[in-house]
């Protein structure tokens, strides 16, 4: 039988399990009352036979007829086939039992043999008279322990399944959360030069806001959610950076109505606030505006964001055209599967987005 989904290191225990299984079936096909037998030799010999094709009949469904037929949805088939392997391995039964069994250890079979002794062995496997000792005695005892294997392996499979699209999601997310616009440090760091070689009393006030920046993009926000008030915190460090390069030319507003209690997935508001100024900022032929607010009401953490945006412009805002939208709403499909609300307004001159996120004060179960 194969694990094909089983590491190495898992392999061995599989086994070992495995082994143990079939020794608990030997077991029971044993029976509680093994002084029936008459010698050891013939209890090894009749639960072997049974244990036998029950392993052989858990190999040929779980190597041949669940990959065939099952895992395709081809359930009828998989039934019949199933049908037509216990009568075989019926048959097979049958055989060794009347021309083995029967002669070395009659004494055993006497009920048996006073039956059905004076039937020829072709009497004892014809299939209208021993389908129904097939159907309600065979078929029960061959399938069972595939089914139990069967279900083990699929619960396993499952569970790999389950981890591998976990790691998927933290790599996704982990990609996402490393996507700060580099252009933005670039423009920072020309910025924070060219204030150094103004002599400005703004540089340190400059250096130390993109440390705090990188400090949180790279070492603190790496749980799967924040507290509210770090993400603030961000938000004013970066806009700070943004109007150190815009000057004048961007007006920014933010207001917040929250607990201190409230936690966010981190970098949500960052990726509001770029393609924000990306679309209305770089964009704007004269002043540019964006206004952020926050408000927490029963649970639900509600974010507004506006920003003005060239009415001639060819640039589009909307998550078609804008990678950063995109990677939002991916980001949010990813951390609130079905407890998010994103709206947008797409305006001639003015873009709004509605984002509406659960106010969580724990990490709630990975998707």
């Amino acid at each position: 039988m194969q694990q094909e989904y089983a590491s190495p290191a898992q392999s061995w225990r599989y086994y070992l399990a495995l082994a143990i299984f079939w020794t608990a079936v030997f077991v029971l096909n044993a029976g509680p009352h093994w002084e029936i037998y008459s010698s050891a030799r013939e209890l090894i010999e009749t639960a072997g036979l049974i244990t036998g094709l029950q392993m052989l009949m858990a190999w040929i469904v779980l190597r041949y007829l669940i990959p065939r037929f099952l895992d395709r949805k081809q359930i009828l088939r998989f039934a019949v086939w199933v049908l037509l392997v216990t009568i075989a391995l019926s048959e097979i039964n049958i055989i060794i039992r009347v021309l083995y069994l029967e002669v070395w250890y009659p004494d055993s079979y006497t009920r048996f043999l006073n039956m059905f002794g004076s039937m020829s062995l072709l009497e004892r496997m014809d299939l209208r008279w021993a389908m129904r000792y097939i159907l309600f005695t065979k078929l029960p005892e061959f399938v069972f322990p595939a089914v139990l294997i069967a279900a083990y392996n699929f619960y396993a499979k499952q569970q790999t399944l389950l981890q591998l699209k976990e790691q998927k999601a933290a790599a996704e997310l982990n990609a996402l959360k490393s996507q700060l616009n580099p252009h933005f440090i670039f423009n920072t760091l020309n910025n924070i030069y060219a204030l150094a070689l103004k002599k400005s009393d703004q540089t340190p006030a400059a250096i130390e806001q993109l440390s705090g920046i990188l400090d949180y993009v790279v070492y603190r926000c790496n749980q799967r959610y924040v507290a509210l008030e770090d993400e603030l915190a961000l938000v004013k460090n970066y806009m700070a950076l943004v109007q150190l390069r815009f000057g004048q030319r961007l007006e920014f507003s933010m207001q917040a109505e929250v607990s201190r209690q409230a936690k966010i997935a981190p970098l949500i508001l960052l990726t509001l606030l770029e393609n924000a100024c990306k679309h209305g900022a770089e964009k704007a032929l004269k002043g540019a505006e964006i206004k952020l607010r926050l408000t927490e009401q029963d649970g639900v953490l509600h974010i507004q964001l506006e920003n003005t945006k060239a009415p001639l412009s060819a640039d589009t805002q909307n998550s078609e055209g804008s990678i950063g939208l995109q990677n939002l709403r991916h980001q949010l499909a990813l951390l609130y599967p079905g407890t998010h609300q994103l709206r947008i307004d797409d305006r001639l001159d003015w873009f709004t987005i509605n984002l509406s996120l659960p106010a969580t004060t724990s990490d709630q179960p990975a998707p």
